[in-house]
């Protein structure tokens, strides 16, 4: 997803007209928010549980591989938010020059990432209900910390539903809500996004096949 995201934002930033740059900046500010959150999260909460049974520094690797992009994202996000507030004027080869100053490493870390936490791992070391509370503390942390009118429909964009059809795992109504309700909330900048709101990949977004 994250990947996917970095790719539209890298392909579309040189082609930002100037009425089309609030809504542009709006989508990069709530990707590279999310991502940041996302690595907030692990070292905060999941990392730390996941080393209950897996062992003290299990996970001292991907944490090491954070410090690796993390100072440029916090650029880049500095930057979106400056051009937002309107103190910064947009610059679509800027935008690309910040991304190519971390991208590589994030991409990579995102793969490496995988084999680390691969849910069979995870089984085997924890019990279901183990599980369960994980996921009840994250759930609680999400509802506390970010904006569900801005993460339910970025998340859509971010999706391809041909690679999980069960994603996001979220009862209907809800889904029902994103997709017909908080969409047209921020339509014009999740029209930047890589998919539409059902998932479904868009051509020329920079994740074709």
């Amino acid at each position: 997803m994250f990947i996917r995201g970095l790719n539209a934002v890298y392909v579309q930033a040189p082609k930002i007209k100037e009425a089309q740059v609030k809504a542009f900046a709006f989508f990069c500010n709530s990707l590279v928010a999310l991502i940041h959150h996302h690595h907030t999260i692990e070292e905060e909460l999941i990392f730390p549980f996941f080393e209950t049974k897996l062992g003290a520094g299990t996970m001292e690797g991907n944490i090491e591989q954070h410090h690796t992009f993390q100072t440029g994202l916090e650029d880049l996000e500095a930057y979106i938010k400056d051009v937002l507030a309107g103190t910064k004027k947009y610059d679509g080869k800027l935008v690309v020059t910040k991304l190519d100053g971390f991208a590589d490493a994030l991409v990579q870390h995102l793969h490496e990432e995988i084999p680390t936490i691969e849910s069979s791992k995870m089984r085997a070391a924890f019990t279901e209900q183990d599980l369960k509370d994980l996921d009840a503390a994250l759930g609680k942390r999400i509802l506390k910390e970010v904006s569900l009118t801005t993460v339910l429909p970025l998340g859509l964009t971010l999706h391809d539903k041909s690679t999980a059809p069960e994603f996001p795992p979220l009862p209907k109504p809800i889904l029902w809500l994103a997709q017909y309700g908080l969409w047209y909330l921020h339509s014009d900048a999740w029209a930047f996004g890589p998919c539409d709101a059902y998932g479904k990949l868009k051509p020329g977004f920079g994740n074709d096949a």
